[in-house]
């Protein structure tokens, strides 16, 4: 019994060392199933976390302060969450000061389906890619999930992202981890009965990536 205790207390202490301080932000995805469980997984793991969703948004709303008309999710670092439907979205500026985080999750990209200009999409990915980079902190990019509504955005959707932050961020396509019902829901998110078990693998998918070989770890 004494071995056991002191085995799993080994493995506690390398959890708690090899975890460091994660930011995860993200659109109307992030404010639901996906975002809830990811949010759960890394603080189980040992990271302090903070996670902050506003539906709707760009990384452009990241850096105006856009309102969301349509919901958000906000968890900080001590677990105090707050939930609501409309409301500003936070200033990315403002949670890389106060998070310091050594690793910034970034769930964007749907939300630039109807825009006209792909130059535009890439270039508001690439500046919030390149302010994680300037803070000091590892990009892990997860590109929109594969959807029912706007099904044939989805390659276009994909490349500019990749165009984006493929220099500068570890890219995750969503699209390979999930696959959108052919009847229920509203075509895109995944809040319903069919869509939630999806909504969790998405997550633990990019958990599991997360802690492979470019685990996060607190800076040196």
């Amino acid at each position: 019994m004494k071995k056991i205790i002191i085995a799993a207390a080994l493995i506690l202490c390398r959890v708690t060392a090899s975890a460091g301080t994660v930011l995860f932000v993200g659109d109307s995805h992030s404010v639901g199933p996906f975002g809830w469980k990811l949010d759960e997984l890394l603080r189980g793991a040992g990271h302090r976390t903070a996670s902050y969703a506003s539906c709707g948004s760009i990384a452009q709303w990241w850096v105006t302060g856009k309102p969301t008309p349509c919901g958000y999710f906000f968890r900080d670092l001590e677990g105090v969450t707050s939930k609501g439907k409309a409301g500003p979205t936070p200033v990315f500026t403002q949670l890389l000061e106060q998070v310091r985080p050594d690793t910034v999750i970034v769930e964007l990209g749907a939300n630039y389906a109807n825009m006209p200009s792909d130059e535009f999409a890439v270039k508001d990915m690439a500046a919030m890619a390149d302010e994680i980079r300037a803070a000091g902190a590892s990009c892990f990019w997860v590109s929109k999930p594969d959807s029912r509504k706007g099904h044939e955005n989805i390659p276009r959707i994909l490349e500019l992202t990749r165009k984006a932050v493929l220099d500068k961020c570890e890219f995750f396509d969503s699209t390979l981890a999930t696959k959108y019902p052919e009847t229920g829901g509203d075509g895109v998110h995944y809040w319903f009965k069919e869509g939630l078990p999806i909504a969790g693998t998405w997550a633990q998918s990019v958990f599991d990536r997360l802690s492979g070989p470019s685990e996060i770890r607190q800076k040196k």
